[in-house]
């Protein structure tokens, strides 16, 4: 997270040993223990909140996306009967009108 190298670790260290001596030493060196482990247990934590909350975000966007494609598929089924029943209203009309010209040619051929 901050790249702190094995050179900057043992710099911090010889300062810490200069400032605080070495009476006093281990117990900084536990004490920043205690707070490093609290700090990765409090990220680690935020951590796991996100994730779950960016797993809900993500079903609830997949259950939308999921209604939406269902109310296109029932408009698109909605849309082929209106095709299909207007095809079949159109196809008759034709037969009806091709055998009335059927019974007008024949009128017309006898006369």
């Amino acid at each position: 997270m901050f790249d702190v190298g094995m050179f900057e670790m043992v710099l911090i260290g010889v300062i810490a040993l200069l400032i605080l001596g070495p009476e006093r030493m281990p117990e900084a060196a536990r004490a920043a223990g205690r707070w490093v482990g609290k700090m990765r247990g409090f990220v680690t934590g935020i951590k796991d909140d996100v994730k779950s909350q960016m797993s809900v975000a993500e079903m609830d966007e997949l259950r939308q996306l999921r209604n939406d494609l269902t109310a296109a598929q029932t408009n698109l089924g909605k849309m082929q009967q209106n095709a299909t029943t207007t095809l079949n209203e159109q196809v008759s009309v034709q037969a009806t009108a091709s055998e009335s010209l059927k019974i007008k040619n024949k009128t017309t051929d006898q006369a």
